[in-house]
């Protein structure tokens, strides 16, 4: 379908984008399926019978996808406030698109010879796999793996990606990766290979800097070939988060040379948005993330992802003590800052994220549980949402359900700069079930992982102490008390599952005040 307006957003549903006043919001395929379906027939009312049909056709879906397709529709429309209402809905009989609609005409030009466009910053094109030898049973695989990574990829905010037809016509072509840049415009490129040895698969692809010529990321995963269909979606999330980190680290470290002057709110908000989830957590990558965030938030305020990581470093500050002690406002800005990135960017796994955390923090377990189960619907390979369903369970008492949480968000992101929050995870729920010797080794993986980390030092202080190691608990002690879990009062008010959980809480509290932690 030719592109078209609704209202003022120009819509591209072959890349799945709109764009208004300079700002481009990148929808889920299914969702810009849905916003086609009702253009199609302007201000006629579409039955949900007939969307769902048109929208999700061959899969079984209840009515709450399409109420949620819809919400998310008119989460993002409505950033255009001067065509008023898009969506209507027309009650027992379905939806009505009541914006105008228009069909935009590209003009013919004369070709004349155009000046070379600079690769796109963060845009990426994985090649088709090769073959190095495997059974004709599995021959489906390469082209299986290139579209898992190439949806999985496009559901990445921050990125754009090459579409799978696109890069099949690469298949066979002994095409260098800096030629496939120039062909398609793009800085990076992903060149993968895949083969059988034994009873195993190996794959292995390196994240390519085009312009440079240089190796960003190199990974290699070897699987079961019998498990192949269950671990396949592992496999993608890990590939895709690792490329995620590595293309907007690269792409935020090229940007900084230009310096601040020459940075527009997007470029902000991802310079900020590195700094939180690339770098290990601690005040100084919070304070330039925040700084960052507010300048973008000034620069354009419908920015969804300027709005989420100004959040999360609201998050982080009230929690570790980064800032002013104002923490019932801090945290109330932080909630009302998270629902606002959400609600302009609908389909932004990010801002869902945010928005968990900070419901957990303030106790809301069952909002805060939906809202990560929605960030997965958005992206299964989203690391982050795992790791963070851990601590929720913690605290709503099942820490037996924690383990295999922690370990799904370590198989997708092995490397992650937040996994001392899921070792955090994994070391307060043995230290639950009574099970000291683990819960230390998790604590101290969790220390290794970022040592600024405060949270993991708790319970190392408990599992050495139980385990009647005085001089590490001791030590741990020291470190606690240059946190903001510097006194029992202190833990008591930032971490929910030691006001929750008894007798279990009393117990672990009375053996960090007998470590040496004060009451004050």
């Amino acid at each position: 379908m030719s592109r078209l307006t609704i209202g003022r957003w120009v819509v591209d549903p072959a890349a799945d984008t709109l764009a208004l006043d300079g700002r481009t919001v990148k929808l889920q395929p299914r969702t810009m399926r849905l916003l086609v379906a009702l253009a199609e027939r302007p201000d006629e009312v579409c039955s949900s019978q007939d969307l769902h049909e048109r929208v999700w056709a061959g899969v079984v879906v209840t009515d709450q996808s399409l109420y949620q397709a819809i919400g998310e529709l008119r989460a993002v429309l409505k950033a255009d406030d001067a065509a008023g209402e898009f969506i209507a809905t027309v009650p027992r009989k379905g939806y009505r698109l009541v914006a105008p609609v228009r069909r935009v005409l590209l003009a013919a030009t004369p070709a004349v010879p155009s000046a070379p466009q600079a690769p796109a910053a963060r845009k990426v094109a994985v090649l088709p796999f090769r073959d190095l030898g495997l059974p004709q049973a599995l021959s489906f695989l390469p082209e299986t793996l290139l579209g898992g990574l190439v949806l999985e990829l496009s559901r990445q905010p921050g990125l754009t990606t090459i579409a799978r037809g696109t890069m099949l016509s690469y298949r066979g072509l002994q095409s260098s990766p800096r030629r496939v840049a120039e062909e398609l415009q793009v800085r990076y490129v992903v060149d993968g290979a895949i083969s059988a040895m034994g009873e195993r698969l190996s794959i292995s692809c390196d994240l390519i800097d085009a312009a440079g010529d240089a190796v960003l990321a190199s990974e290699s995963i070897d699987v079961p070939a019998a498990d192949w269909s269950d671990l396949a979606q592992r496999v993608v999330g890990r590939l895709v988060r690792v490329w995620r980190l590595e293309v907007l680290d690269h792409s935020a470290r090229q940007a900084v040379a230009g310096g601040p002057g020459h940075a527009d709110a997007l470029e902000l908000a991802m310079r900020a948005w590195v700094e939180l989830y690339c770098r290990p957590q601690n005040r100084e990558t919070n304070d330039r993330a925040w700084a960052w965030a507010a300048e973008a938030v000034r620069h354009d305020a419908s920015l969804g992802a300027a709005w989420n990581v100004l959040a999360f470093c609201e998050f982080r500050a009230v929690q570790y003590d980064w800032q002013d002690p104002r923490t019932d406002t801090r945290l109330a800005d932080a909630l009302a800052h998270a629902e606002r990135a959400t609600a302009l960017s609908p389909s932004d796994p990010d801002a869902h994220y945010t928005l968990g955390l900070v419901l957990l923090i303030s106790g809301d377990y069952v909002r805060a549980r939906a809202t990560l189960h929605h960030c997965l619907e958005i992206s299964t390979s989203y690391a982050p949402a795992w790791g963070l369903l851990a601590l929720v369970v913690n605290a709503e008492g099942h820490p037996e359900q924690a383990f295999e949480l922690a370990e799904r968000a370590l198989a997708l992101s092995p490397r992650e700069p937040l996994r001392a929050v899921w070792h955090w995870g994994e070391a307060c729920a043995a230290s639950m079930l009574g099970r000291e010797e683990e819960a230390l080794a998790y604590a101290a993986r969790g220390i290794a992982a970022n040592p600024d980390f405060p949270s993991c030092y708790l319970v190392a202080v408990v599992a050495a102490r139980r385990l009647g190691r005085h001089v590490e608990a001791a030590r741990f002690v020291s470190v606690l008390q240059t946190t903001a879990f510097r006194s029992i009062e202190r833990v008591r008010q930032r971490v929910n599952a030691f006001s929750q959980h008894e007798p279990w809480a009393s117990a672990f509290l009375a053996d960090l005040h007998a470590a040496g932690l004060p009451e004050r």
